[in-house]
């Protein structure tokens, strides 16, 4: 039995297409809010699961503003809030140059399958053109479901027609490849640019 040709690649965002780190913002936060630390905030985001309401709009970045403007008591503005909370990525060089010269033109088609919301994928298309190549995309705030859900999954797969044997998904989390396994998908875990490199080669070499 052949195996049949990779035609489509998928990618996550957030640690796969572009590096991003919370800390930077709750750092920013607490730089601005004497009485505000950023272990508080940390843990205030986890034990709330606001990456998960944002991720699905169940709540956006300015609700979340005035949310906890009224609970802690925050003097910051809502310009200088939105620019910490925007501002926690940086470029992935390699993953860049990766796409730049060799996947846009190829044969593959590329997609996007991202837990983002507005306020993020806003910033980074701004901030980081490459990003904008990628122009097919599923993000969860716009159908309101984050991976790993299966839902998601079979929202991209019907909504662009893909065959999962003919596609890679890569994600930095290993749930998130686990569940996509479930949909039939070929996946790479994003440990680590090398690795990557030399699993897809792997996958499109026996394709």
């Amino acid at each position: 039995m052949t195996t049949p040709k990779i035609k489509n690649i998928v990618f996550d965002l957030g640690n796969t297409l572009v590096y991003f780190d919370y800390g930077y913002f709750y750092d920013g936060v607490a730089r601005l809010e004497k009485r505000t630390s950023s272990n508080f905030l940390r843990k205030y985001f986890i034990d709330n699961k606001i990456d998960i309401k944002i991720g699905s709009n169940s709540q956006n970045i300015k609700s979340l503003f005035k949310k906890m403007k009224k609970k802690f008591n925050m003097k910051i503005g809502y310009v200088d809030f939105h620019f910490l909370y925007c501002d926690i990525f940086w470029e992935n060089t390699q993953m860049k140059n990766f796409i730049e010269n060799k996947l846009l033109d190829s044969k593959y088609k590329l997609f996007m399958l991202s837990n983002v919301d507005a306020a993020h994928i806003n910033f980074i298309d701004h901030n980081f053109p490459y990003i904008k190549h990628i122009k097919k995309r599923v993000l969860s705030y716009k159908i309101r479901t984050v991976k790993p859900s299966k839902k998601i999954y079979k929202y991209i797969i019907e909504k662009h027609n893909l065959d999962p044997k003919e596609t890679i998904f890569i994600d930095d989390l290993k749930t998130n490849i686990v569940a996509a396994k479930k949909q039939g998908l070929n996946t790479i875990h994003y440990t680590s640019h090398k690795r990557f490199m030399k699993e897809f080669n792997m996958l499109t070499k026996l394709s």
